[in-house]
């Protein structure tokens, strides 16, 4: 303590040493003094007195004990200042000019800043003072304290072309910084928002700055006292955002976003509904500190956006309708339960799927059309959400079955999965056809968005169609067990070759209703046969489309037997009989050559193989079970032939 009040004591009478003239004094002489005041404050404070030669040229970017050396001339001249903070020994922008100056001064040409061997010989060595100095940045975050850096601004990308009102923190523009030489630190921003002062009047309340990190760095409210007009023949309105420091670090990029909060307008006011705004930034519009304390400025009038204004999204809150993955497709279902025998309770006719976009949609009611053809009819159905029972409803003689008010909420950019089911009555031998329809129109469906507001036709779309259901009281239950198989084989001889594609499928049959009649191979009407004079059980699809009926007649072969149990056999007269509630597996294969019978090759492709047609009779005679057809799990892969 005593050394350093000794020390003060010193400073003192050394100041009081120096004579400063009464009259002006110049610059240079001022500046002379204080500098030799601080090399003597310099020596106490432990520094140490060097002579520095300059041995090679220094420009732009030199680093080292010459800069310094040069520094010190320079600033004993009254040349440079530094800035306060700021380390010596980096040739920037500012020892370049300073050196001009002192150029120039000692008539040196050409006086441009440049420290080559002119200007080396006229400042000879220079005797400078090293201390034991910490250096800290300009800024707090900077970690190239001294570095002089430059900034440089692109466009990034906000996808979105429309935000809608009473919506909060909206992109609206956003750009990317890239930090060259030193750390910057981003410390202002100037949005132009264009020629309509609506823009804080009506569209927007308030604007923020955010990081790509998700951080809001600034933000500010948008009215009379913060968005400056400007004075131009059609003034600009702009707003400045400050009091912010979000370092880039040198040599890397970090992108930004300018986002709004939208006011709550009506549809109908067109002074912002559906409006385009720009967003700009114009030159200079940002600001940043580099680490030797200079202020970097970017900013370019190409860097855009332009942004509509939307109603409420509630105003625009749509559904739209679609037929459901699930829907069973068109399937044959034996209606033989209760006391007449005639009726089968919860048969799926339709599943739907009902998407909500823009706003979270109220579904209040929704109407149904069941329609049948033939004597069976769908008395009650029931409307299930997933697996949830939310509505019941009595089909009228319109055919139409509504389910009032179910108020079911989907929320916004969801989708529903929904499922119509109906009470079977009055079924017969005579096959009835039953389907579930419905359209995307307020005649189907009414719902509400979150104001409460019915939505209109203009929002409601889409439609779902279910299969066909065909309903009797007897006959069979078609089914496969497993995936059809298929193979290639080829047979060859001393003079040629035949490819052979056979298919496998596993049909399962359930009598329901009563007992069947099923014809064997040798039948006229056999339960599946290609055999000539009768209908094909088996297409054959090439390239995806069906092949004519006689090819394969002529090059196809059927092999199944009639079970050894199970079935009742009656082989005198080429048929099996299937008890009531019996149920039998029966696999079947398929073989069809990749040559006519006539040695001509079958056309080349990709085939695979059908099971379409299944023949058989009931108490009601004789049937055929087609509705496999064109499905594609009656079908099996393909194999290329011949």
């Amino acid at each position: 303590m005593t050394n350093k009040i000794a020390k003060l004591a010193t400073v003192s009478a050394i100041v009081a040493s120096f004579a400063f003239p009464a009259s002006a004094a110049t610059v240079a002489e001022l500046q002379a003094q204080i500098n030799a005041l601080m090399a003597q404050l310099s020596s106490m404070s432990g520094g140490a007195a060097a002579s520095t030669s300059f041995t090679t040229d220094l420009t732009i970017g030199s680093k080292g004990a010459e800069v310094t050396a040069l520094q010190d001339m320079l600033s004993a001249g009254g040349y440079l200042v530094m800035p306060a903070g700021v380390a010596k020994g980096y040739f920037g922008a500012l020892t370049k000019s300073a050196v001009a100056k002192w150029q120039a001064a000692k008539g040196i040409t050409p006086a441009v800043g440049y420290f080559g061997a002119k200007s080396r010989a006229a400042a000879g060595s220079v005797t400078t003072t090293t201390t034991t100095t910490t250096t800290s940045p300009a800024v707090t975050g900077i970690s190239t304290p001294g570095a002089e850096g430059t900034i440089a601004v692109s466009t990034a990308t906000v996808s979105n072309a429309t935000i809608y009102s009473g919506s909060s923190m909206q992109p609206v523009l956003a750009f990317k910084v890239k930090a060259t030489n030193s750390d910057v630190a981003i410390q202002r921003l100037k949005v132009d928002l264009g020629t309509n002062s609506k823009v804080y009047t009506r569209a927007f309340s308030r604007i923020y700055l955010v990081d790509e990190s998700g951080k809001t760095v600034a933000s500010s409210d948008l009215n009379a006292n913060t968005v400056t007009k400007g004075t131009e023949a059609t003034p600009r309105y702009t707003v400045t955002l400050t009091g912010f420091s979000s370092v880039v670090p040198k040599d890397t990029t970090k992108t930004f976003t300018v986002k709004v909060d939208v006011m709550s307008f009506s549809s109908t006011d067109t002074s912002v509904a559906n409006v385009a705004w720009t967003f700009t930034l114009q030159n200079n519009a940002i600001r940043g500190v580099d680490g030797a304390g200079i202020d970097q400025y970017e900013g370019t009038n190409g860097l855009t956006k332009d942004i509509t204004t939307g109603a409420a999204l509630s105003d625009t809150a749509s559904l739209t309708l679609s037929t459901g993955a699930n829907t069973p497709l068109t399937q044959e279902v034996v209606a033989a339960g209760g006391s007449l025998n005639n009726e089968i309770d919860k048969v799926t006719l339709l599943t739907f799927d009902i998407q909500a976009k823009k706003d979270n949609v109220l579904v209040t009611d929704l109407m149904a059309l069941v329609s049948n053809v033939g004597p069976a009819t769908a008395s009650s159905t029931f409307l299930y959400a997933g697996d949830t029972l939310i509505g019941t409803a009595t089909i009228g003689q319109d055919k139409k079955a509504t389910f009032a008010d179910i108020n079911y909420s989907i929320a916004k950019d969801t989708t529903k999965t929904f499922t119509i089911k109906a009470d079977i009555r009055n079924a017969t031998a005579v096959q009835t056809t039953i389907t579930a329809t419905l359209t995307g129109n307020t005649t189907y469906l009414t719902a509400e968005n979150t104001a409460g507001d019915s939505l209109t036709n203009t929002y409601i779309s889409g439609s779902a169609t279910g299969n066909n259901i065909l309903v009797t009281n007897i006959g069979p239950v078609f089914s496969l067990t497993g995936t059809p198989t298929i193979t290639r084989t080829v047979t060859s001889n001393s003079s040629s070759s035949t490819s052979t594609a056979a298919v496998t499928f596993n049909v399962n049959i359930k009598a329901v209703g009563g007992s069947l009649l099923l014809g064997s191979l040798s039948s006229t009407t056999p339960l599946m046969s290609n055999k000539g004079g009768v209908t094909p059980s088996f297409i054959a699809y090439k390239d995806g489309v069906a092949v004519s009926g006689a090819q394969l007649i002529v090059a196809s072969t059927t092999d199944w037997s009639v079970p050894s149990s199970g079935v009742t056999n009656d082989s005198p007269n080429a048929t099996f009989t299937l008890a009531q509630d019996a149920s039998v597996t029966i696999p079947v294969t398929f073989s069809m050559q990749g040559k006519l019978t006539s040695g001509v090759d079958s056309t080349y492709g990709s085939y695979s193989i059908g099971l379409e047609r299944l023949n058989w009779v009931s108490s009601a005679g004789l049937k055929a079970s087609t509705f496999m057809a064109g499905q594609s799990a009656w079908r099996s892969a393909s194999v290329v032939l011949p």
